[in-house]
């Protein structure tokens, strides 16, 4: 997200009822915050262009004029696991919004594979589940942990808190072992310069070491009816845990929107957004 410029709000369309959840989800942060919604259609052959480009037209020429100002529609040809990417960053995307669960199309795809999705691009995703409410972003819950690619969302949270006014709810692993206490302590003090030299207004929040951390992070982020989860992605080593850890904030059981990037390679490329560096 950038402050500075228009966002631009890239939305994978399937035509389903979860890929026209998450168009709504985008359009509303658009127009509350300024910026542009993309409506991509992927299509495995060149032959299904014309047709889906029509269909596709169609269906966004029954939006409010409002709408229909910042909204615009590609086409695309080749693969949903690979080209929601590409688009993104050669369109300048400023995040990707997505739809979650269901049974056919990219909510089926969605449902069991939405992390190789969110590894195919270093921009961040923001993945919409069907039940939940009208989106707002007053408050936004930013789990973050012993390893240093887990603050690496902090960048995007922060931008979203300021374009938003939202308050974040740092809620920091707690971890028994006394080095990996420390090193999340580190992280806690890098994330908390960092928003307090951005002007984020923020609340640490603590929960006891040894609890159930996934369990007591979704119950106090459905206790303050949270608008957003922001968490990091990264799959490597030990760091398997984390994977499933996504995997869990993806699914809550309270529908709340998820907030992800790809740490690693994040880290991995020369950007303004990795500011804890390997």
């Amino acid at each position: 997200m950038n402050n500075s410029t228009e966002d631009l709000y890239l939305v994978p369309f399937d035509f389903t009822s979860i890929s026209e959840r998450a168009l709504d989800y985008a359009l509303r942060m658009a127009l509350t915050g300024g910026g542009k919604v993309m409506v991509i259609h992927i299509v495995k052959d060149h032959d299904d262009v014309a047709i889906a480009k029509i269909k596709l037209d169609q269906k966004i020429g029954n939006h409010r004029p409002a709408e229909l100002k910042i909204l615009q529609s590609n086409v695309v040809v080749g693969s949903i696991f690979s080209d929601i990417g590409k688009t993104a960053e050669s369109t300048s995307a400023s995040i990707i919004v997505m739809g979650s669960h269901g049974a056919v199309g990219l909510q089926k795809i969605l449902g069991s594979h939405a992390l190789k999705i969110v590894s195919s691009s270093v921009l961040p995703f923001l993945v919409v589940h069907s039940e939940h409410k009208t989106p707002g972003l007053e408050n936004i819950v930013l789990p973050f942990s012993f390893a240093r690619e887990s603050v690496q969302i902090v960048e995007f949270a922060s931008s979203l808190a300021l374009k938003f006014g939202s308050k974040l709810h740092l809620v920091g692993y707690r971890d028994k072992d006394e080095w990996l206490a420390r090193d999340m302590k580190t992280n806690e003090v890098v994330v908390r310069k960092h928003l307090a030299k951005c002007g984020v207004n923020y609340e640490l929040v603590a929960i006891p070491a040894g609890s159930n951390y996934e369990k007591e992070l979704l119950a106090y982020a459905h206790k303050i009816d949270a608008d957003l989860i922001a968490a990091a992605y990264f799959s490597t080593g030990i760091k398997d845990l984390f994977h499933k850890f996504i995997q869990e904030m993806l699914d809550n059981e309270y529908g709340i929107p998820v907030l992800t990037v790809n740490a690693v390679e994040v880290m991995a490329v020369n950007s303004n957004y990795s500011f804890l560096t390997v």
